[in-house]
């Protein structure tokens, strides 16, 4: 199918052209957005599994993931910077911001050692593979597929609330549907901004979740008495109250009845 053909084509672009930037050319915003592109060569490939049962997703998407994970872990570490030096008392840590910059170093230069020349290489030997599952891909079976995952945003999106551990899963399968349609509907963004307004909330929602989640893990590498633990337990507190604030938006903005 044309369409799908050259949405890969886009994404298989975005991808080389950031694994091709030098290292010291990287940014915060440049971790972000391979994340983003990979993120939407996953949606892609589970419409292509849909649709033919010869297409190994699993195998057409490892070496995506192992540079997803690994830039992953980059991206948690400086989004967890920029949420810290939000935070009323963050001059008055001393010791883990330094740790948390050591940390991204690591991380930064771990990235690299895999997402090399020789790993470029191969990528691009992966997508002469793939390819030729979108050009043999029906229409009839991606309406099929949209269907499909129609259904079951409308089933999910007009539950009354969700709860805590729902809304990690929901996220991820907005934006894979979200990614899918506006293969076929560029437009999309026009028809249903209320997608937009749920997606940020959630974003924001996780963003706090997971950061939470890594300082609740490293309070206990402190000293009990010590100020670091108290200023960290601090935003912890405050961290959490936001992400509660979230979690009540999130629910209030339950059920779109014109959402699909």
């Amino acid at each position: 199918m044309k369409a799908l053909e050259t949405y890969f084509k886009k994404r298989k672009k975005a991808i080389n052209l950031i694994l091709e930037k030098a290292p010291d050319c990287y940014t915060v915003e440049t971790f972000h957005e391979l994340r983003l592109e990979i993120k939407r060569l996953k949606a892609l490939f589970e419409l292509i599994a849909f649709c033919s049962k010869k297409f190994k997703l699993q195998k057409a998407y490892k070496p995506f993931r192992i540079i997803f994970k690994k830039a992953g872990k980059i991206r948690e570490i400086q989004l967890e910077q920029t949420l810290l030096e939000k935070q009323p008392n963050f001059h008055l840590l001393k010791k883990y911001p330094n740790r948390l910059k050591k940390l991204e170093t690591k991380e930064i230069k771990n990235f690299f050692s895999t997402a090399n020349k020789l790993f470029i290489k191969k990528l691009k030997g992966k997508y002469r593979e793939i390819i030729r599952f979108f050009t043999k891909t029906s229409k009839k079976k991606v309406h099929r597929y949209r269907n499909k995952a129609r259904r079951e945003m409308k089933r999910l999106i007009q539950k009354n609330d969700f709860k805590k551990k729902q809304i990690h899963d929901f996220r991820k399968q907005l934006k894979e549907y979200q990614y899918n349609e506006k293969i076929m509907n560029p437009d999309q963004k026009k028809l249903v901004p209320d997608q937009d307004k749920l997606s940020d909330l959630l974003g924001k929602w996780h963003d706090y979740d997971v950061v939470i989640l890594h300082l609740k893990k490293i309070i206990s590498t402190f000293k009990k008495d010590s100020n670091e633990r108290k200023q960290i337990r601090i935003i912890i507190v405050t961290m959490t109250s936001k992400r509660a604030f979230l979690f009540v938006k999130i629910n209030e903005a339950l059920p779109y009845q014109t959402f699909l």
